[in-house]
Protein backbone atom coordinates (compact mmCIF):
# COMPACT_ATOMS: atom_id res chain seq x y z
CA UNK A 1 0.00 0.00 0.00
CA UNK A 2 2.72 2.81 0.74
CA UNK A 3 4.35 1.85 -2.47
CA UNK A 4 1.22 2.43 -4.37
CA UNK A 5 0.22 5.40 -2.39
CA UNK A 6 3.80 6.60 -3.65
CA UNK A 7 3.44 5.61 -7.44
CA UNK A 8 -0.08 7.71 -6.97
CA UNK A 9 1.99 10.81 -5.50
CA UNK A 10 4.95 10.67 -8.19
CA UNK A 11 2.01 10.02 -11.00
CA UNK A 12 -0.03 13.04 -9.87
CA UNK A 13 3.46 15.32 -9.80
CA UNK A 14 4.48 14.18 -13.13
CA UNK A 15 0.84 14.62 -14.54
CA UNK A 16 0.60 18.39 -13.61
CA UNK A 17 3.72 19.06 -15.88
CA UNK A 18 1.83 17.20 -19.23
CA UNK A 19 -1.50 19.54 -17.99
CA UNK A 20 0.63 22.36 -18.39
CA UNK A 21 2.15 21.02 -21.84
CA UNK A 22 -1.29 20.36 -22.95
CA UNK A 23 -2.70 23.47 -21.87
CA UNK A 24 -0.23 25.38 -23.96
CA UNK A 25 -0.99 23.42 -26.69
CA UNK A 26 -4.72 23.07 -26.39
CA UNK A 27 -4.85 27.25 -26.47
CA UNK A 28 -3.14 27.39 -29.76
CA UNK A 29 -5.16 24.45 -31.13
CA UNK A 30 -8.65 25.92 -29.60
CA UNK A 31 -8.22 29.26 -31.26
CA UNK A 32 -5.64 28.88 -34.20
CA UNK A 33 -7.10 25.57 -35.29
CA UNK A 34 -3.46 24.27 -35.68
CA UNK A 35 -1.56 21.03 -34.51
CA UNK A 36 1.76 22.94 -32.62
CA UNK A 37 4.71 20.10 -33.56
CA UNK A 38 7.66 21.61 -32.06
CA UNK A 39 5.41 22.07 -29.06
CA UNK A 40 7.71 19.73 -26.73
CA UNK A 41 11.30 21.88 -28.00
CA UNK A 42 9.43 24.65 -26.73
CA UNK A 43 9.96 23.34 -23.50
CA UNK A 44 13.18 21.96 -23.92
CA UNK A 45 14.28 25.60 -25.21
CA UNK A 46 12.81 26.85 -21.71
CA UNK A 47 14.87 24.03 -19.97
CA UNK A 48 18.19 25.78 -21.71
CA UNK A 49 17.33 28.75 -21.02
CA UNK A 50 16.87 28.63 -17.76
CA UNK A 51 20.05 26.78 -17.75
CA UNK A 52 21.96 29.72 -19.06
CA UNK A 53 20.10 32.15 -16.71
CA UNK A 54 20.84 29.86 -13.82
CA UNK A 55 24.43 29.61 -14.55
CA UNK A 56 25.32 33.14 -15.53
CA UNK A 57 23.51 34.74 -12.85
CA UNK A 58 23.35 32.16 -10.21
CA UNK A 59 20.06 32.34 -10.09
CA UNK A 60 17.43 30.19 -8.33
CA UNK A 61 15.94 28.20 -11.45
CA UNK A 62 12.74 28.49 -9.51
CA UNK A 63 13.44 32.50 -9.55
CA UNK A 64 14.36 31.99 -13.71
CA UNK A 65 10.78 31.23 -14.18
CA UNK A 66 9.17 34.53 -14.56
CA UNK A 67 12.02 35.81 -16.86
CA UNK A 68 11.86 32.17 -18.86
CA UNK A 69 8.24 32.99 -19.45
CA UNK A 70 8.30 37.03 -20.71
CA UNK A 71 11.37 35.19 -23.26
CA UNK A 72 9.15 32.71 -24.26
CA UNK A 73 6.13 34.64 -24.71
CA UNK A 74 7.86 37.39 -27.24
CA UNK A 75 9.86 34.12 -28.99
CA UNK A 76 6.35 32.49 -29.71
CA UNK A 77 4.98 35.94 -30.63
CA UNK A 78 7.82 36.58 -33.15
CA UNK A 79 7.68 33.21 -34.29
CA UNK A 80 3.66 33.52 -34.94
CA UNK A 81 4.12 36.83 -36.92
CA UNK A 82 6.89 35.85 -38.96
CA UNK A 83 6.35 32.17 -39.59
CA UNK A 84 3.03 31.36 -38.99
CA UNK A 85 0.87 33.93 -40.26
CA UNK A 86 2.29 34.13 -43.52
CA UNK A 87 1.27 29.79 -43.22
CA UNK A 88 -2.06 30.94 -42.28
CA UNK A 89 -3.06 32.53 -45.73
CA UNK A 90 -2.80 29.50 -47.75
CA UNK A 91 -5.21 27.46 -45.29
CA UNK A 92 -3.21 24.89 -45.98
CA UNK A 93 -3.10 22.01 -43.22
CA UNK A 94 0.13 20.73 -44.47
CA UNK A 95 2.21 24.01 -44.81
CA UNK A 96 1.47 24.48 -41.46
CA UNK A 97 2.54 20.76 -39.97
CA UNK A 98 5.57 20.71 -42.49
CA UNK A 99 6.59 24.43 -40.66
CA UNK A 100 6.21 23.25 -37.24
CA UNK A 101 8.14 19.84 -37.79
CA UNK A 102 11.21 21.87 -39.56
CA UNK A 103 10.96 24.26 -36.66
CA UNK A 104 11.15 21.53 -33.76
CA UNK A 105 14.00 20.00 -35.54
CA UNK A 106 15.70 23.24 -36.19
CA UNK A 107 15.47 23.65 -32.39
CA UNK A 108 15.91 20.53 -31.41
CA UNK A 109 19.65 20.33 -33.48
CA UNK A 110 20.59 24.38 -32.56
CA UNK A 111 20.57 23.23 -29.29
CA UNK A 112 22.63 20.55 -29.94
CA UNK A 113 25.15 22.65 -31.65
CA UNK A 114 25.13 24.78 -29.21
CA UNK A 115 25.08 23.22 -26.14
CA UNK A 116 26.60 19.61 -27.54
CA UNK A 117 24.82 16.13 -26.47
CA UNK A 118 26.02 15.71 -22.90
CA UNK A 119 23.28 15.69 -19.79
CA UNK A 120 23.21 19.10 -17.84
CA UNK A 121 21.85 19.40 -14.52
CA UNK A 122 20.95 22.83 -12.73
CA UNK A 123 22.12 21.66 -8.93
CA UNK A 124 20.26 23.26 -5.81
CA UNK A 125 21.04 23.03 -1.98
CA UNK A 126 17.30 21.34 -1.44
CA UNK A 127 17.71 18.84 -4.75
CA UNK A 128 17.64 15.98 -2.37
CA UNK A 129 15.49 17.70 0.14
CA UNK A 130 12.19 15.56 0.66
CA UNK A 131 9.23 16.04 2.21
CA UNK A 132 7.17 13.31 4.36
CA UNK A 133 3.84 13.11 4.37
CA UNK A 134 3.29 9.66 6.13
CA UNK A 135 4.35 7.03 4.14
CA UNK A 136 4.91 9.28 1.56
CA UNK A 137 8.01 10.64 0.56
CA UNK A 138 7.70 13.75 -1.66
CA UNK A 139 10.91 15.61 -3.18
CA UNK A 140 10.82 19.26 -2.96
CA UNK A 141 11.30 20.50 -6.22
CA UNK A 142 8.81 18.65 -7.40
CA UNK A 143 6.26 19.66 -4.86
CA UNK A 144 7.71 23.25 -5.67
CA UNK A 145 6.80 22.77 -9.61
CA UNK A 146 3.46 21.31 -8.68
CA UNK A 147 2.65 23.95 -6.93
CA UNK A 148 3.10 26.36 -8.99
CA UNK A 149 1.35 24.63 -11.94
CA UNK A 150 -1.39 24.57 -10.14
CA UNK A 151 -1.59 28.41 -9.79
CA UNK A 152 -0.58 28.64 -13.46
CA UNK A 153 -3.38 26.97 -13.93
CA UNK A 154 -5.89 28.76 -11.81
CA UNK A 155 -4.42 32.19 -13.16
CA UNK A 156 -4.58 30.96 -16.66
CA UNK A 157 -8.58 29.72 -16.15
CA UNK A 158 -9.50 33.17 -14.72
CA UNK A 159 -7.48 35.01 -17.26
CA UNK A 160 -9.42 33.48 -20.55
CA UNK A 161 -12.69 33.33 -18.47
CA UNK A 162 -12.86 36.85 -16.99
CA UNK A 163 -11.07 39.69 -18.89
CA UNK A 164 -11.84 40.77 -21.58
CA UNK A 165 -8.35 40.07 -23.81
CA UNK A 166 -9.31 36.37 -22.38
CA UNK A 167 -13.17 36.89 -23.53
CA UNK A 168 -11.88 38.00 -27.20
CA UNK A 169 -9.39 34.90 -27.16
CA UNK A 170 -12.61 32.65 -26.79
CA UNK A 171 -14.56 34.77 -29.60
CA UNK A 172 -12.27 34.19 -32.23
CA UNK A 173 -11.47 30.44 -31.00
CA UNK A 174 -15.70 29.83 -31.53
CA UNK A 175 -16.01 32.59 -34.65
CA UNK A 176 -12.91 34.15 -35.83
CA UNK A 177 -15.15 36.05 -38.85
CA UNK A 178 -17.86 36.96 -36.53
CA UNK A 179 -15.27 38.63 -33.66
CA UNK A 180 -13.53 40.55 -37.12
CA UNK A 181 -16.84 41.93 -37.72
CA UNK A 182 -17.46 43.28 -33.78
CA UNK A 183 -13.83 45.07 -34.33
CA UNK A 184 -11.60 42.13 -32.50
CA UNK A 185 -8.27 42.10 -34.31
CA UNK A 186 -7.91 38.36 -35.27
CA UNK A 187 -4.04 38.75 -35.93
CA UNK A 188 -3.51 40.44 -32.72
CA UNK A 189 -5.53 37.21 -30.95
CA UNK A 190 -3.39 34.97 -32.85
CA UNK A 191 0.13 36.60 -31.74
CA UNK A 192 -1.32 36.69 -28.45
CA UNK A 193 -2.43 32.73 -28.25
CA UNK A 194 0.66 31.63 -30.00
CA UNK A 195 2.41 33.62 -27.52
CA UNK A 196 0.53 32.43 -24.22
CA UNK A 197 1.41 28.68 -25.63
CA UNK A 198 5.15 29.16 -26.24
CA UNK A 199 5.43 30.60 -22.60
CA UNK A 200 3.45 27.84 -20.76
CA UNK A 201 5.95 25.28 -22.40
CA UNK A 202 8.68 27.33 -21.05
CA UNK A 203 7.19 27.57 -17.80
CA UNK A 204 6.80 23.40 -18.31
CA UNK A 205 10.83 23.45 -19.19
CA UNK A 206 12.17 25.82 -16.36
CA UNK A 207 10.15 24.17 -13.61
CA UNK A 208 11.79 20.74 -15.16
CA UNK A 209 15.29 21.31 -14.30
CA UNK A 210 14.96 21.54 -10.92
CA UNK A 211 15.16 17.47 -11.13
CA UNK A 212 15.15 16.91 -14.68
CA UNK A 213 18.19 16.64 -16.93
CA UNK A 214 18.25 19.08 -19.70
CA UNK A 215 19.07 17.53 -23.43
CA UNK A 216 18.31 18.77 -26.91
CA UNK A 217 15.58 16.07 -27.68
CA UNK A 218 14.41 16.66 -23.92
CA UNK A 219 11.26 17.93 -25.12
CA UNK A 220 10.12 15.57 -27.74
CA UNK A 221 8.42 12.81 -25.38
CA UNK A 222 6.46 15.81 -23.36
CA UNK A 223 5.45 16.89 -26.74
CA UNK A 224 3.80 14.08 -27.40
CA UNK A 225 2.24 13.05 -24.52
CA UNK A 226 1.00 17.42 -25.18
CA UNK A 227 -1.11 15.55 -28.02
CA UNK A 228 -2.30 12.86 -26.24
CA UNK A 229 -4.09 15.50 -23.59
CA UNK A 230 -5.09 17.41 -25.99
CA UNK A 231 -7.07 14.69 -27.51
CA UNK A 232 -8.27 12.93 -24.04
CA UNK A 233 -8.97 16.24 -22.27
CA UNK A 234 -11.12 18.13 -25.64
CA UNK A 235 -9.80 20.60 -27.77
CA UNK A 236 -9.74 23.88 -26.69
CA UNK A 237 -10.66 22.70 -23.23
CA UNK A 238 -7.92 24.34 -20.53
CA UNK A 239 -9.94 22.03 -17.49
CA UNK A 240 -10.29 19.15 -19.81
CA UNK A 241 -6.45 19.30 -20.33
CA UNK A 242 -5.77 19.56 -16.97
CA UNK A 243 -7.24 16.33 -15.55
CA UNK A 244 -6.25 14.81 -19.09
CA UNK A 245 -2.81 15.59 -17.86
CA UNK A 246 -3.26 14.32 -14.34
CA UNK A 247 -4.29 10.83 -15.74
CA UNK A 248 -2.01 10.79 -17.69
CA UNK A 249 0.52 10.86 -15.34
CA UNK A 250 -1.13 8.17 -12.80
CA UNK A 251 -1.88 5.84 -16.02
CA UNK A 252 2.30 5.89 -16.62
CA UNK A 253 3.00 5.34 -13.32
CA UNK A 254 0.80 2.57 -12.61
CA UNK A 255 1.89 0.44 -15.46
CA UNK A 256 5.47 1.22 -14.20
CA UNK A 257 4.31 -0.12 -10.93
CA UNK A 258 2.20 -3.38 -11.78
CA UNK A 259 3.62 -4.30 -14.99
CA UNK A 260 6.96 -2.67 -16.09
CA UNK A 261 8.53 0.52 -16.52
CA UNK A 262 9.70 -0.30 -20.10
CA UNK A 263 5.92 -0.77 -20.98
CA UNK A 264 4.71 2.42 -20.12
CA UNK A 265 5.00 4.45 -23.18
CA UNK A 266 3.44 1.39 -24.74
CA UNK A 267 0.28 1.49 -22.79
CA UNK A 268 -0.14 4.89 -23.36
CA UNK A 269 -0.09 4.84 -26.98
CA UNK A 270 -2.89 1.30 -27.16
CA UNK A 271 -4.75 3.75 -24.62
CA UNK A 272 -4.24 6.85 -26.62
CA UNK A 273 -5.28 4.89 -29.83
CA UNK A 274 -8.33 3.01 -27.66
CA UNK A 275 -9.89 6.49 -26.90
CA UNK A 276 -9.83 7.50 -30.05
CA UNK A 277 -11.20 4.68 -31.59
CA UNK A 278 -14.35 4.82 -28.84
CA UNK A 279 -14.72 8.61 -29.12
CA UNK A 280 -15.30 7.80 -33.18
CA UNK A 281 -17.88 5.45 -32.49
CA UNK A 282 -19.37 7.41 -30.19
CA UNK A 283 -19.85 10.52 -33.17
CA UNK A 284 -21.17 7.71 -35.35
CA UNK A 285 -23.78 6.45 -33.26
CA UNK A 286 -25.25 9.90 -32.16
CA UNK A 287 -25.18 10.60 -35.85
Amino acid sequence: MDIFLQACVNGLLMGGFYSLMGMGQNVIFGVMKIVNFCHGEMLMVGMYLTYVLSTTFSLDPYLCVPLVAIIMFFLGALIQHTLITPSLGTKSFTNLLFLTVGLGLLLSNGALVLFGSEYRTIPTSYQQTFISLGPVNIALPRLISFCVLIVITIVLFAFLKYTTTGKQIRAVSQNPVGAEVVGINTKRIYILTYGIGTALAGIAGALLTGFYTIFPTAGASFGFRALIVVVVGGLGSIPGAFFAGIFLGLLETMVALFVSPSYSDLIVFITFIVILVVRQLIILRRK
